[in-house]
């Protein structure tokens, strides 16, 4: 065709189809270096790719081991303390329905209650705790743990009254107290209470005295004074502190300052601390009277 549209001669028109085939070649060879460059971006790329992808599984299979691992840890551990409860007699299900309650609480309850909730949990886990240490200190005079203590009891109840606080025994919390010890000697526990006076002063504190110790014996208790300024002075040992045995096994006993004020309770089960309470008291309670003498009055 452009033989036949260029009237020129033979030479220069081999000069435009060899300049037409030049620029074509070189054209099919710029495209083809561009197209080789653009196919090696996309190459890198979909290896760059590739290789974050594959750190990304990586990782997320490394999280998902971690995750899984660690759930089978605290599923085992949950598996190995629930049969060490199982083991110990210890009742799993109540630890199940605390544990229960406890999430509920802590996920439904108002920020008081939640608040109050914790300390609950602290506390006991706190008791729990130091009485794996045979022994655990608390504060107050924890009339409740006394009565879930008495509730326990099996075999027996030695306990002292240092008879500072009169008017106790004329409370509601004492009479409750009084009807618990009650069930517990209907089941069969012997219960057995000392009061504990410095002396004999006034017939009208001697006539209260004999009216609680009525009422002690009314609910079945074996009750009995004893006046540390009328015993022998190798019988009268230090200072006494308001005690309670339980089972000849554990110790509740309650101590306060020198002006009879900030209580503080302490539950002990080494066996040297409560054998030393067990004999304080077998010493007492053989030197007891059965009631208060006679006092004249003061002119």
């Amino acid at each position: 065709m452009l033989t036949n549209v260029i009237d020129q001669s033979q030479e220069e028109l081999w000069q435009i189809v060899l300049a037409v085939v030049i620029g074509g070649a070189a054209l099919i060879v710029q495209y083809m270096v561009d197209f080789e460059q653009r196919l090696g971006a996309v190459e890198t790329g979909q290896r760059q790719s590739r290789d974050e992808l594959r750190r990304d599984l990586a990782a997320q299979h490394r999280e998902m081991t971690e995750l899984v691992d660690r759930g089978f840890r605290q599923v085992g551990e949950v598996t190995d303390l629930f049969g060490k409860l199982k083991d110990s007699g210890m009742p799993d299900g109540e630890v199940k329905r605390l544990a229960r309650s406890a999430a509920r609480v802590g996920s439904e309850g108002q920020d008081f209650l939640r608040l109050f909730a914790q300390a609950e949990i602290m506390r006991l886990a706190k008791t729990m705790t130091e009485l794996t240490l045979e022994t655990a200190d608390l504060k107050g005079e924890n009339n409740d743990t006394l009565i879930a203590l008495t509730e326990c009891a099996v075999e027996s109840i030695h306990t002292t009254s240092s008879f500072v606080d009169l008017a106790f025994w004329e409370t509601a919390t004492a009479q409750y107290y009084l009807e618990v010890q009650r069930a517990a000697i209907q089941r069969g526990v012997k219960v057995k209470r000392l009061f504990i006076v410095q002396h004999f002063r006034t017939e009208e504190v001697n006539n209260k005295l004999k009216e609680f110790l009525r009422d002690q014996r009314s609910t079945g208790i074996e009750a009995g004074v004893v006046a540390l300024s009328e015993l022998p002075r190798e019988a009268r040992g230090d200072r006494t502190p308001e005690f309670v045995i339980f089972d000849g096994e554990l110790l509740f006993e309650m101590t306060t300052d020198a002006e009879q004020s900030y209580p503080n309770t302490k539950l002990d089960v080494r066996e040297d601390n409560v054998r030393r309470r067990k004999e304080r008291f077998a010493i007492l309670w053989n030197a007891r009277l059965e009631e208060p003498p006679h006092v004249d009055p003061v002119p």
